[in-house]
């Protein structure tokens, strides 16, 4: 997979909870999406109760990627060494962690290479 998640950040804070990725090589974000899920003693919930779709991004080896939970506006920051960091922004009303502590919610990154829409 072209993008790894790196870090989760402020867990149950859903003014700066985050999730960073770093791409491994040149890729495409519009092809991943986040889900949360919850891992309980028979496994993961496949049901998931929310997602979050890139918007379509070229993005390079190396460079950041930095999904807040909360509602923003999406940028990007040109770094000293040449590399981006991109802020997206999941508009969630509530934190997808319950608190720092939390090890049964959790997130799934999913590379998805095509997709049909209702016609």
């Amino acid at each position: 997979m072209e993008l790894r998640i790196l870090t989760i950040g402020d867990k149950g804070n859903l003014t700066n909870e985050r999730i960073g990725f770093k791409a491994l090589k040149n890729c495409q974000l519009k092809f991943f999406m986040i889900f949360k899920t919850v891992i309980s003693s028979v496994g993961f919930n496949n049901v998931s109760d929310s997602a979050f779709w890139f918007s379509p991004q070229e993005i390079l080896e190396n460079d950041q990627v930095v999904l807040y939970t909360r509602k923003g506006v999406n940028s990007v920051k040109d770094n000293p060494d040449g590399t981006k960091t991109y802020f997206f922004f999941w508009s969630r009303l509530s934190p997808v962690f319950n608190s720092p502590e939390d090890i049964t919610n959790k997130v799934v990154l999913v590379n998805i290479n095509t997709w049909s829409l209702n016609k």
